[in-house]
């Protein structure tokens, strides 16, 4: 980097073996994808760093500052069929859920209606976990995963879902191979996706009913319906 003459924030790749020697691979003159990774166990907001730095100033801390807090998972949402080779996936997205709650960030550009083209890069969104242990982090984005309804192109969740639930994955043995051996295990069928069609129109019906309940409930107790909004959200931890 030195050499090179930069002064700005980036981003170093590399490996570490079982015996902890270093491999350097790169140096990127930007944020990878997977920042808010690094964000989430750390508590720092890398990109206000960088524009800070672009500004003229200097950082805001030092390196033995930086703590690792939790555990945090980046699944990249992107418009593929991971049944069909991760071959592009266009067309037109006419149903989008996106999933809450603590502990989960999505960072997207989509919306009911938008066409997905063919001109650019297939990622459309990043969904991201936090917990106090990998574990939890995995169970957290499980219920994300699942919760997370994206309608009318083919998408990348039904891998990632595969991948949390994997044996392996969870126990951290998996290597490069890993990808290959557990694609033949994904499954899209028409009767699936009408059925999840269905249990999302219902999960409406029935959410906006309590709503309801809960507002007539709360406005005649006297509870404000900011408050009792506040606190269903708060009670979603899984």
């Amino acid at each position: 980097v030195k050499a090179s003459g930069y002064n700005n924030a980036g981003t170093v790749e590399f490996m570490v073996d079982r015996d902890r020697n270093f491999y350097f691979l790169e140096m990127n003159t930007r944020l990878q994808v997977e920042h808010p990774v690094t964000e989430l166990v750390t508590g720092i907001d890398i990109v206000k760093e960088q524009f800070k730095i672009a500004a003229g100033e200097r950082l805001s801390l030092r390196q033995e500052d930086i703590k690792i807090n939790g555990s945090a998972i980046e699944c990249r949402i992107s418009a593929e069929d991971p049944e069909n080779n991760f071959a592009p996936a266009t067309g037109k997205i006419i149903e989008l859920i996106e999933p809450g709650g603590p502990g989960v960030r999505v960072e997207s550009g989509i919306y009911e209606g938008f066409e997905v083209p063919i001109y650019y890069d297939p990622l459309i969104a990043k969904l991201l976990v936090w917990a106090p242990t990998r574990r939890e982090a995995i169970e957290r984005m499980k219920r994300a995963l699942k919760e997370y309804t994206i309608r009318g192109i083919k998408t990348s969740i039904p891998f990632h879902l595969l991948v949390m639930e994997n044996p392996q994955f969870i126990a951290g043995d998996y290597d490069t191979t890993f990808i290959d051996r557990i694609l033949g295990k994904i499954e899209y069928k028409k009767e699936n996706h009408q059925i999840a069609a269905i249990a999302s129109l219902v999960s409406k019906f029935l959410c906006q009913q309590k709503a309801t309940i809960a507002y007539t409930k709360s406005t005649s107790a006297g509870m404000s319906p900011w408050k009792l909004s506040a606190r269903q959200s708060m009670l979603r931890k899984m």
